[in-house]
């Protein structure tokens, strides 16, 4: 009998080991290609940042990468259509983990916001409010308005966008998964106190930071027509910080600085550190994008390239006369809101070519784009805005990342044109801020 019940304990290992072993293949099969994108990208970005800053290079490294690809791309398709194809549909799984997150790579510049504004007036925050409020719903609008004479003008028929699939949800792993990370570097942090490892911290730090985003995600719709995952991302984010800070007793301040320290001082990297060094990232998968909807381009190029200009020369200038001429602020705060409209990985390049601090500029970014993706829709039915062209690209000049996250779930033939604004007007506002005229003009309306 024992030797029964040993040879079926034995006998039932491989199968064990057979399951294990299934899973981990899996595993690998479903994320294998996007780690593969994902890491040769951060390689690329990390060797042109290394690049441009070995040659003095101002001009954002990660926007020349993503010229190359798309010039990379193009060669590849006029020598081998099929190959081009093939190098697409390699990327894909990476490319879609990115859009699947890429809202919370923009949090951390919300999380440090209190120390971003500590020092400045309320009158001046109710200010700055004031720019974003406003200034979103006339971008929204002035980029709809040139997107509609544009077309009227051209007489292009739409054609049919090709599709578009929304991010695909998050898993019950996802939950588990980061949750076990919280709930165990948690504990080590609570264990050791003071003498906390930086590991520990970083974990529970960034494993909140996600949780946070995932509760965020799979909260009811109608909490999220309130309270967008993002907001629910940052308040979970402080709320790690502010346990860090207590059970470390180095407090809330000090804690919620070493969670994005941008090396300043040669500190050690945070857990907002870790999300914003994958923004390079997300610009260069825009290279593949921008290629795959070349059709669309091509098509509509008048519409979407006249949009794209148009409404980054808008919201730059009209934001800086506003935050200096009429609202007085400071230089260096109305600054830092010009690229307001504009995604946080390239918004902060433009700031600082500008002298302005990144962190507000990051601020009114996210701020800019939360008002749109719970706004921009509501406001361009009211003005009667219904085609998806124009529509698509007011909601990405005026929202970004985030109005594109909002649009995927509801107008997927606006969808496409707002992908590509996200990416285009970026690019526009980037290579308009380069120019020295234009560099001369923001600084003489902001001075």
């Amino acid at each position: 009998m024992m030797a029964k019940g040993g040879s079926g304990g034995r006998g039932s290992s491989p199968f064990s080991l057979s399951g294990a072993l299934s899973s981990l293949a899996a595993a690998a099969t479903e994320y294998g290609p996007k780690l593969a994108l994902v890491g040769t990208l951060f390689a690329c970005d990390s060797a042109l940042k290394a690049g441009a800053k070995e040659v003095g290079l101002s001009f954002p490294p990660a926007l020349v990468g993503m010229l190359l690809i798309i010039a990379a791309l193009s060669a590849l398709g006029a020598a081998s259509p099929r190959a081009a194809d093939r190098a697409q549909q390699l990327a894909a799984p990476g490319l879609d983990w990115v859009s699947r997150w890429l809202p919370l790579f923009y949090v951390p510049s919300l999380v440090v916001l209190p120390l971003a504004v500590r020092g400045i007036p309320g009158s001046d925050l109710a200010k700055m409010l004031a720019v974003v409020v406003l200034g979103m719903p006339a971008t929204l609008l002035a980029t709809a308005a040139v997107a509609v004479a544009i077309r009227s003008a051209a007489k292009t028929p739409l054609g049919a966008p090709p599709p578009s699939d929304a991010p695909a949800p998050f898993s019950r792993r996802h939950y588990v998964g980061w949750g076990a990370v919280a709930a165990c570097s948690g504990a080590a942090l609570a264990a050791s106190g003071p003498a906390a490892a930086p590991q520990a911290v970083l974990l529970f730090s960034l494993a909140s930071t996600v949780l946070g985003y995932l509760a965020g995600v799979a909260a009811p719709a109608a909490f999220r027509a309130v309270v967008h995952p993002v907001i629910s991302c940052a308040a979970a984010a402080n709320a790690a910080v502010a346990l860090v800070g207590a059970a470390t007793g180095r407090g809330y301040e000090a804690a919620l600085a070493s969670y994005l320290t941008k090396g300043a001082g040669g500190a050690a990297a945070g857990a907002g550190d870790v999300l914003m060094s994958l923004l390079g990232v997300v610009i260069l998968s825009y290279g593949f994008r921008i290629h795959a909807q070349r059709g669309l381009i091509a098509r509509h190029r008048l519409e979407i390239g006249g949009a794209a200009v148009g409404s980054a020369a808008f919201s730059m200038f009209a934001t800086a006369a506003a935050a200096r001429q009429v609202l007085g602020l400071s230089p260096e705060i109305s600054r830092a809101l010009v690229p307001r409209s504009v995604t946080v990985a390239l918004a902060l390049p433009i700031a600082e070519a500008l002298g302005a601090p990144a962190s507000i500029a990051a601020a009114g970014v996210v701020l800019t784009g939360l008002l749109g993706a719970n706004c921009a829709q509501a406001l361009l039915d009211a003005a009667g805005y219904r085609d998806p062209i124009a529509r698509g690209l007011a909601t990405a000049g005026a929202a970004h990342g985030l109005g594109t996250a909002a649009l995927a779930r509801s107008e997927p033939d606006a969808l496409p044109f707002c992908a590509l604004g996200y990416a285009l007007i970026g690019v526009a506002a980037t290579v308009l801020a380069s120019l020295p005229p234009v560099t001369a003009a923001l600084l003489a309306i902001t001075a």
